[in-house]
């Protein structure tokens, strides 16, 4: 069955990957326009009939390569194009050329007057072998900003526009001259979507998630007694226990807990569609509190236990993490959700419990390191506050899985860190 599944996605590649390479010139040339207008609000535009880049005054191929893009942009409904009739009337009236040498004042008096929100317009420039690559610009009417380009070379199949040179039967033969080859130009950087950003955060996390602390030793020998002090392994005094009794488990579950954090970074970014993701460095402290909590003895319900402090346990977490996510992209509001995972690096403060981490003896406190595994869901806003900034806001679920073992043979114990968080913070966008 698998081979199946693969074999059917490598044909669902295929045949997308042929209706792609089937599509002509214009085709193309109107899909990255309009996916590049895709934060245009009003969705009305005009065409204006292309220019030759060297300077012709009147040129056919400008019109019909304009025309002919306008009738694949009409039917893809993206958006309202403005007639060329009612184009040409309001061109001539602002005595504006016909072509697509339009200035900032030009761009802006037509959206004014047209009511449209976005132009497109461009040059032409024929090739060697008789061909016209076609160079187009959608243009911001309010800004004169160009918000995307597209470039395709199209066969010309029209009569008009003679080429600007002569055939070579009615040329004169020029002499032949060596001139030295000259670098080819860089090509144009590619122009990016407006919905196709990088970006930098820092932000700072509230919340009071939970804490489950287990001691779980295979050797059976995890010592509780009446005394905080005397053959005592965890620091918890229980009358009843009298001079001591041995448990392979301890475990304490949903315990209140205090502190500071996450306070992290994170860089990432969004493509032209609706994914992205980010890489996130963050620092967490968190502690036990004052509390009187559930425990559970070689797995079984023991009743309640009194923590008469604040720092049985205290947990400082190092973690970097990677988060996958999905967006609904707007001009001002992108809201997402995602999923992410990572590492910790967590230093454990147990004072009142007993191990080999700080002496070779067996004794007070336990100060131990361990990895631990992260999972989140993090939901949020990005809110366009400038240009290049953004204001963060973020509810996320999170857990950490720590594991460590005090020095002590046949040891394996874990603080499971979970629960709920809101951050906010400052995102810079490049």
């Amino acid at each position: 069955m698998k081979a199946v599944r693969i074999f059917a996605a490598l044909l669902v590649v295929a045949v997308l990957a042929g209706g792609a390479a089937a599509q002509d010139n214009y085709d193309r040339l109107a899909k990255e326009l309009t996916e590049a207008g895709s934060s245009i609000e009003n969705k009305k535009i005009a065409i204006i009939p292309f220019a030759h880049a060297d300077g012709r005054s009147v040129s056919k191929d400008g019109s019909v390569i304009s025309e002919r893009l306008t009738i694949k942009m009409i039917n893809m409904r993206k958006f309202e194009i403005i007639e060329r009739s009612v184009l040409t009337k309001v061109m001539d009236e602002l005595k504006l050329q016909n072509t697509g040498a339009i200035d900032a004042t030009s761009a802006k008096e037509l959206g004014k007057v047209l009511g449209v929100e976005a132009i497109i317009t461009g040059t032409l420039v024929e090739t060697a072998s008789g061909r016209i690559e076609v160079n187009a610009r959608l243009i911001k009417t309010e800004t004169a900003q160009a918000i995307g380009a597209a470039q395709v070379t199209v066969e010309k199949d029209w009569i008009g526009d003679a080429p600007t040179q002569m055939p070579a039967q009615q040329q004169a033969r020029p002499q032949q001259v060596y001139q030295p080859q000259q670098a080819a130009a860089p090509a144009a950087p590619r122009a990016r979507h407006p919905n196709e950003y990088g970006f930098f955060d820092v932000f700072l996390g509230f919340g009071a998630p939970n804490m489950s602390l287990e001691f779980a030793n295979s050797n059976g020998n995890i010592t509780i007694s009446n005394s905080y002090t005397t053959n005592n392994d965890i620091g918890i005094k229980v009358d009843s226990f009298g001079s001591g009794v041995d448990f392979r488990s301890v475990r304490f579950d949903k315990l209140a807990t205090e502190g500071f954090g996450p306070l992290a970074m994170r860089v990432g970014g969004f493509g032209k569609g609706v994914f992205g993701g980010d890489i996130e460095f963050s620092f967490e402290s968190r502690n036990i509190k004052q509390q009187t909590a559930a425990w559970s003895l070689n797995g079984l319900t023991s009743g309640n236990v009194t923590f008469n402090s604040d720092d049985y346990a205290t947990v400082k977490s190092f973690g970097i993490s990677g988060d996958l996510l999905i967006r609904h992209p707007g001009p001002r509001v992108n809201p997402y959700i995602g999923m992410g995972f990572g590492l910790s690096l967590n230093t454990i403060s147990l004072p009142y419990v007993k191990g080999f981490t700080d002496t070779s003896t067996f004794g007070r406190p336990v100060n131990d390191m361990g990895v631990g595994v992260m999972l989140r869901v993090p939901i949020g806003l990005r809110i366009r506050a400038g240009n290049n900034t953004q204001i963060v806001t973020e509810l996320r679920y999170e857990l950490n899985s720590i594991g460590f073992d005090r020095g002590v043979a046949g040891e394996s114990d874990r603080i499971i860190i979970s629960g709920a968080k809101f951050l906010i913070g400052m995102g810079f966008t490049f």
